[in-house]
Protein backbone atom coordinates (compact mmCIF):
# COMPACT_ATOMS: atom_id res chain seq x y z
CA UNK A 1 0.00 0.00 0.00
CA UNK A 2 1.38 3.42 -0.95
CA UNK A 3 1.71 5.79 2.02
CA UNK A 4 2.65 9.46 2.06
CA UNK A 5 4.99 10.37 4.91
CA UNK A 6 5.66 14.01 5.74
CA UNK A 7 9.26 15.02 6.41
CA UNK A 8 10.51 17.60 8.88
CA UNK A 9 13.71 19.22 10.16
CA UNK A 10 17.02 17.95 8.81
CA UNK A 11 15.19 15.67 6.37
CA UNK A 12 13.72 18.67 4.53
CA UNK A 13 16.94 20.63 4.94
CA UNK A 14 18.81 17.82 3.12
CA UNK A 15 16.68 18.42 0.06
CA UNK A 16 14.44 15.37 0.42
CA UNK A 17 11.31 17.47 -0.03
CA UNK A 18 8.30 17.90 2.22
CA UNK A 19 7.14 14.28 1.89
CA UNK A 20 7.90 10.88 0.39
CA UNK A 21 5.59 8.19 -0.90
CA UNK A 22 6.65 4.66 -0.06
CA UNK A 23 5.08 1.26 -0.63
CA UNK A 24 4.47 -0.39 2.76
CA UNK A 25 2.83 -3.72 3.50
CA UNK A 26 -0.29 -3.68 5.64
CA UNK A 27 -0.15 -4.19 8.55
CA UNK A 28 3.35 -2.95 9.27
CA UNK A 29 5.08 -1.87 12.46
CA UNK A 30 6.88 1.44 12.81
CA UNK A 31 10.18 -0.47 13.09
CA UNK A 32 9.61 -2.27 9.77
CA UNK A 33 8.40 0.92 8.08
CA UNK A 34 11.59 2.74 9.16
CA UNK A 35 13.66 -0.13 7.77
CA UNK A 36 11.84 0.13 4.42
CA UNK A 37 12.33 3.90 4.44
CA UNK A 38 16.06 3.48 5.09
CA UNK A 39 16.45 1.22 2.08
CA UNK A 40 14.51 3.63 -0.12
CA UNK A 41 16.65 6.63 0.95
CA UNK A 42 19.89 4.97 -0.21
CA UNK A 43 23.01 6.89 0.87
CA UNK A 44 20.88 9.51 2.62
CA UNK A 45 19.53 6.85 4.99
CA UNK A 46 22.08 8.08 7.58
CA UNK A 47 19.71 11.03 8.07
CA UNK A 48 17.13 8.64 9.54
CA UNK A 49 19.26 7.78 12.58
CA UNK A 50 17.19 8.61 15.65
CA UNK A 51 14.07 9.51 13.63
CA UNK A 52 10.60 8.41 14.70
CA UNK A 53 7.29 7.99 12.95
CA UNK A 54 4.34 9.94 14.30
CA UNK A 55 0.67 10.51 13.67
CA UNK A 56 -1.05 13.83 14.25
CA UNK A 57 -1.51 12.82 17.90
CA UNK A 58 1.45 10.70 19.02
CA UNK A 59 4.95 9.47 18.37
CA UNK A 60 4.78 5.76 17.58
CA UNK A 61 6.88 3.20 19.41
CA UNK A 62 8.78 0.75 17.24
CA UNK A 63 6.26 -2.03 17.93
CA UNK A 64 3.18 0.06 17.04
CA UNK A 65 1.39 -0.84 13.84
CA UNK A 66 1.01 2.15 11.56
CA UNK A 67 -2.52 3.50 11.71
CA UNK A 68 -4.41 4.85 8.73
CA UNK A 69 -4.18 8.58 8.16
CA UNK A 70 -1.46 11.17 8.47
CA UNK A 71 2.14 10.04 9.09
CA UNK A 72 5.23 12.12 9.72
CA UNK A 73 8.91 11.28 10.04
CA UNK A 74 10.41 13.33 12.86
CA UNK A 75 14.15 13.77 13.44
CA UNK A 76 15.44 13.89 17.01
CA UNK A 77 15.21 17.27 18.70
CA UNK A 78 18.15 18.74 20.60
CA UNK A 79 18.35 21.65 22.94
CA UNK A 80 16.06 22.76 25.63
Amino acid sequence: MKRKIELYGRLRDAGLGSSVVVDLPSPVTARRALSILKSSFGPQSVLLKGCALATGDEVLSSSNELPAGRLALLPPVCGG
